[in-house]
């Protein structure tokens, strides 16, 4: 005899069944790999229809923390809007349950009320349908609630099996919950295959700084990556754009249509600067020469998805100049769904950006043919640190080598001045105060005239002093001879002629004596210890028969009048300006035996065609410091001994005086000094070839001279 109350046994004798089976298609669902859309809606059906309920629904948490229908089926049948808020009085119940810790099933009656799970709100938590409505949370490995599986069931069964109903919709909440657990994990498994995926396609485009290469990396295993049907790419170079690869081909033919078309597209999304999407119709608000090449380029290929995409490196800081690089996706059968691949093609493009910008400011550099051969280089040695040392220890070398066996020509540095050859300084012939000049600086004066007079006393006096004794011994002869002699005894007769004599010698040595002065020091007779400066004759076979000499000082007028003047100082200098110049060297005593060893030593030397030895000379004239001219130096025209430098007072060391000879046949013109740059005085710089020598001692014979003197010496 049966002891179950009647209706119970045949309820669930009729349950069992279709609730295991529920069971068996709820954990199939549970491991299948169906969206969630998908998922939630045969899932659904399969929990009501197990438990012959009207209605169910499915509600999942959104990212804001609220709840959202994910899948319902007879909602609107229940009645939730047949009486007055109705609606709200069931969102507080998802609210409540959902919001419940730890999450639980609840069960409410038709016309009930939840209480005891969470702070009520203005609205009353009560079920105001004629059905039981059963919550079954659906929950995370963590377990915090993630949405919620409410089933209503009808009033009519036995009241003792809506426990096992509530049971089993825990059960098949469970089954969602595994759903998400299972889905979260093939998500990460996917996201790893993913991850690993990008980081080789990091590393693959950023291996080389070709960027034909870099970019046909970017485009094949972009395209890999993105799962599109080709995947192009281009490069700008200054103002123009290039495509540089094309997923899939070998070469890309700069000639072909299709590949110009491209370009002209490219370079007009550069300058438009955004992201082109062409998804099967134009969008007529593009700009004209955007929509102009895309109408060209879809004539040529006929995509159903198309996305062009500038990419800016974070280096290229200036905004106003278009992107470096661009990427152009094409698929001829795209999904549904385009936003996952759009999304690959900016993960691709943010990695590609900073390789194609690396290779393309790598292929602007200047002269990399030179410095590519030095990346080999290095890379054979093993790295920067070894490629600076051993070009270190080349260079070394090879400077040493340079500085052995290369000839390189000694110079040797000097000072001049430029002077004519027939140079006159006048001097004083003797010591006298100046009292006038005749002529000013720049004036042409013909030889033997009169140039200055000066008075000295001192000679005044001698000359009056020669004149008056002269005065007397001559009254005195004239005396004596006018005396009758006659009367006079042999003895004075003797001594009269004898006094007689004396004067006549007398006068006659002093009138030299007197004309010795008057023609040395240009005396005037009629004015005793007044003097006469007069220019100098010149040498007829030297100068022009007209020749007149010129004066080359400045006005020192002021400094030298009524002045008292020696000997050796300058009164004026005068010059042949018309003839030819020289230029007066001074060279430094440090100096003077590289060039006396240069004229000795066979070979050192030249030799011009009358058989004397000359050095050549560089010349920088200091009014004209760009330009460098040639002169010689002869042996004949440099005293071998050593002076004081007097005129220089900066210069201390004792020089010696030559003469650089400038105007010479066998200089060519455009090397001269030209006449335009003679100017008495003018400071020259100057560099005396010596010969050839090894290039370290050319360069460094002041070191090796001052080490020998210091310290080799010293020992």
């Amino acid at each position: 005899m049966s002891t179950n109350p009647p209706g119970q046994q045949p309820d669930k004798n009729r349950f069992s069944q279709q609730i295991d089976d529920a069971f068996t298609q709820a954990s199939k669902l549970a491991g299948s790999t169906l969206a969630p859309t998908d998922f939630y809606e045969k899932f659904l059906n399969v929990a009501i229809t197990a438990i012959g309920a009207p209605a169910g629904a499915v509600w999942l948490r959104t990212p804001q923390g609220f709840l959202q229908v994910a899948c319902q089926l007879n909602l609107d049948k229940v009645g939730l809007d047949a009486k007055r808020g109705g609606r709200q009085c069931h969102n507080e119940i998802l609210r409540q349950v959902f919001q419940a810790q730890p999450p639980r099933s609840v069960m409410i009656e038709p016309q009930g009320q939840v209480s005891g799970l969470a702070e009520p709100g203005q609205v009353p938590a009560r079920n105001l349908t004629d059905f039981f409505t059963l919550f079954a949370p659906i929950v995370q490995p963590d377990k915090s609630a993630m949405g919620l599986l409410e089933i209503f069931q009808d009033s009519t069964h036995d009241p003792r099996m809506y426990p096992t109903f509530l049971n089993y919709s825990v059960q098949m909440a469970g089954y969602a919950s595994q759903y998400h657990t299972f889905s979260n994990t093939r998500q990460a498994a996917g996201l790893d295959k993913v991850y690993t995926q990008v980081e080789a396609f990091a590393r693959l485009i950023h291996s080389t700084l070709n960027p034909t290469e870099c970019a046909y990396h970017v485009a094949n295993e972009g395209r890999r990556l993105i799962e599109c049907d080709r995947l192009c790419v281009g490069i700008r170079h200054g103002k123009k754009s290039t495509v540089e690869a094309v997923s899939g081909a070998d070469v890309v033919e700069k000639a072909a249509t299709h590949v110009r078309r491209m370009r002209q597209l490219f370079d007009s999304v550069l300058t438009w600067g955004d992201k082109l999407v062409f998804k099967g119709e134009k969008d007529e608000s593009l700009p004209p020469a955007v929509l102009h090449a895309l109408d060209d380029y879809l004539a040529e290929s006929q995509p159903k998805l198309l996305v062009i995409q500038p990419i800016r490196d974070e280096r290229e800081k200036d905004d106003k100049k278009p992107a470096r690089s661009v990427l152009l996706l094409e698929s001829f059968n795209p999904p549904e769904n385009i936003e996952p691949m759009i999304q690959k093609l900016d993960i691709v493009a943010k990695h590609a950006a900073s390789a194609l910008y690396n290779a393309a400011e790598l292929k602007s550099i200047p002269l990399k043919t030179l410095w590519w051969p030095v990346k080999k280089v290095q890379d054979g040695l093993g790295g920067k640190a070894r490629l600076i040392t051993a070009s270190i220890v080349a260079a070394l070398i090879a400077l040493t080598v340079a500085m052995v066996l290369v000839p390189y020509q000694l110079k040797m540095d000097a000072k001049g001045e430029l002077q004519p050859t027939e140079l006159h300084p006048l001097y004083p012939r003797e010591a006298g105060k100046l009292r006038k000049l005749l002529f000013k600086p720049g004036d042409k004066i013909n030889p033997d005239a009169i140039v200055a007079e000066m008075f000295s006393e001192e000679i005044g006096e001698k000359l009056f002093k020669v004149s008056s004794e002269i005065e007397v011994r001559r009254a005195r002869v004239n005396k004596m001879k006018s005396e009758a002699t006659t009367n006079f005894s042999a003895s004075d007769l003797a001594t009269h002629n004898q006094r007689l004599a004396e004067d006549e010698a007398n006068i006659k040595s002093n009138e030299l004596l007197r004309q010795q002065m008057i023609q040395d020091s240009n005396l005037d007779l009629a004015r005793p210890g007044l003097m006469y400066v007069k220019a100098p004759r010149l040498d007829p076979s030297k100068v022009k028969a007209d020749a007149k000499l010129t004066v080359l000082n400045s006005d020192n007028s002021n400094e030298l009048m009524n002045r008292v003047l020696k000997q050796n100082e300058a009164i004026q200098k005068l010059g042949y300006t018309e003839g030819e110049w020289h230029i007066q060297v001074k060279v430094p005593q440090r100096n003077l035996g590289h060039i006396l060893k240069a004229f000795a030593d066979k070979g050192m030397h030249q030799v011009d065609d009358k058989g004397k030895k000359y050095l050549d000379v560089d010349l920088l004239v200091t009014s004209e410091s760009d330009t460098k001219y040639y002169g010689r130096l002869y042996e004949d025209e440099l005293a071998r001994d050593v002076i004081p430098n007097r005129d220089d007072h900066n210069e201390s060391e004792p020089i010696s005086i030559g003469f650089v000879k400038i105007d010479v046949a066998q200089i060519p013109e455009n090397r001269r000094v030209p006449r335009t740059l003679f100017a008495s005085g003018q400071e020259v710089h100057i560099r005396i070839r010596c010969g050839e020598h090894a290039l370290g001692y050319s360069l460094f014979h002041g070191v090796w001279e001052w080490f020998y003197e210091k310290v080799i010496f010293f020992f």
